[in-house]
């Protein structure tokens, strides 16, 4: 695969990571508003079932897309929790019960914290991984040879100004 489409790959990876932090990090406010009161438990269950499904989306879409990369660690590393979306998915676990939201708010901030550093930590090694790979495209002949003709037409568009 060309090294410019890899490279395409692993900023839509970094993107889609955002994406799953900021979801989660969504929640957890969500949850901490409910815990003390600032929200009722009907807009808090609500806002919160409706990020469940496109976040299982965006996880499971981007695990495949560390197939389409090479990254097969990352792969094997976000497979367990693509499975365990999936399994709570196939029970309806994912989804918050108005009625039960209360008994079920220690838990749900411990399961969203634990997902919340677990993506950080992905994150990461995204950052890493895309980093690497656009050094080594620019190591290459032909990637010193793009980057000379980026650097030079930026150079002369520096010096319009």
């Amino acid at each position: 695969m060309s090294s410019s489409i890899v490279i395409i790959l692993w900023v839509v990876l970094f993107m889609l990571m955002g994406a799953l932090l900021g979801m989660n990090m969504y929640m957890v406010i969500c949850l901490s508003d409910l815990a003390n009161d600032f929200i009722n438990p009907h807009d808090s269950s609500s806002r919160i079932n409706k990020l469940v499904v496109p976040e299982f989306v965006i996880h499971a879409v981007q695990t495949g897309l560390f197939v389409g990369v090479g990254s097969w660690s990352l792969l094997a590393v976000n497979t367990p929790l693509v499975l365990f979306h999936l399994r709570s998915y196939m029970r309806r676990e994912c989804f918050m019960d108005v009625t039960e939201i209360f008994n079920q708010l220690e838990a749900e901030k411990r399961t969203r914290m634990f997902k919340i550093a677990f993506y950080a930590i992905v994150f990461i090694a995204i950052i890493y991984r895309l980093t690497e790979c656009a050094v080594n495209t620019f190591l290459t002949t032909d990637g010193r040879m793009l980057a000379a003709q980026m650097l030079k037409e930026a150079a002369t568009e520096f010096h319009h100004f």
